[in-house]
């Protein structure tokens, strides 16, 4: 028995730098697996400010700007700088920049554009939007471009609907009146 503890003696050096290395390990390892979760916490909850271009539901040669917050949270001080400037067929439809104090979860902001598609040929191929905003008890900044490719419009058409269930319904009308149009005529 002697012998064995004269060994772990002799070994308890190399033991207790052995435990202080794996504890080292642990100790980074939960570190680091800690920061993952905060970022993907922080990245869950912070807001996510979306600026694009829809088709208005009404006037077909029109579109909406829509600068929407997806997030979670707050942003403030949202700014969209619009490089080359904005403009529909209007005088009046003009924009070069748009700022927000504040946008909570959710919020949209939409307005009627008319057509990008004007009859001038030196209208630009693409519009871009440089969209920046605050958010978070420190007020961290995100910021990107969002490009627009607004010639790549042209030509686009739909059925009457402005949605799949009004374009179903359409079509469900139209086909009905035609079975109502062949059975009064197979009647008389």
């Amino acid at each position: 028995m002697k012998t064995v503890l004269d060994i772990l003696g002799q070994w308890q050096p190399g033991i207790e730098v052995a435990t202080l290395v794996a504890v080292i390990i642990y100790v980074w390892k939960t570190w680091s697996m800690v920061s993952e979760m905060k970022l993907s916490r922080e990245e869950q909850s912070k807001p996510s400010v979306v600026c694009y271009f829809e088709h208005n539901k009404k006037v077909m040669r029109a579109y909406d700007l829509v600068i929407k917050n997806f997030g979670k949270s707050m942003a403030s001080d949202v700014k969209l700088v619009f490089s080359p400037q904005l403009r529909g067929d209007s005088s009046q439809s003009q924009l070069s920049e748009k700022t927000f104090k504040a946008m909570a979860p959710g919020y949209e902001w939409r307005t009627f554009w008319d057509s990008f598609l004007s009859r001038d040929p030196s209208a630009p191929d693409e519009f871009i939007a440089k969209v920046t905003y605050r958010w978070g008890p420190h007020k961290k900044l995100e910021e990107y471009d969002v490009s627009f490719d607004i010639k790549s419009l042209m030509g686009v058409r739909w059925v009457g609907g402005t949605t799949i269930e009004e374009s179903v319904e359409a079509i469900a009308k139209s086909i009905c009146i035609e079975i109502r149009n062949a059975l009064e005529t197979g009647k008389s």
